[in-house]
């Protein structure tokens, strides 16, 4: 697999919930988040498939989209995703499937629900 959960987590951690802020450890994170999301779009650029391993969808490629609903709102929200096309694609052809778009909606309204959390703190 890919270092996307730890390296996105602690982008997340360090940018939002640790108690004091350390711009090295924001940026290191921020550095692995756009290498990952780089490496990704290359490896689909280069392979010209649909997903991670070939044109079936499979559970390596799902477990991408939870990261990619908070990227531009808790991971990185200073990052354009269009400056990676290919991974934007991929990511667009999952959500777009009516098993990942039901699932979508309720992560929505919980997103929500969370930035009210974290606004009210």
């Amino acid at each position: 697999m890919s270092g996307q959960g730890p390296y996105f987590g602690q982008k997340n951690w360090f940018s939002m919930w640790h108690p004091e802020r350390l711009p090295s450890a924001i940026k290191r994170y921020s550095d692995e988040t756009l290498r990952i999301t780089g490496v990704i779009d290359a490896h689909l650029k280069k392979n010209n498939s649909e997903y991670l391993v070939g044109n079936k969808i499979t559970y390596a490629d799902l477990m991408f989209i939870v990261y990619y609903k908070i990227f531009p709102t808790f991971i990185a929200p200073e990052v354009d995703l269009d400056m990676f096309p290919y991974y934007t694609a991929w990511m667009n052809r999952m959500v777009a499937r009516p098993a990942v778009a039901k699932v979508d909606e309720a992560w929505e309204l919980e997103r929500v629900a969370a930035l009210g959390r974290k606004q009210v703190k």
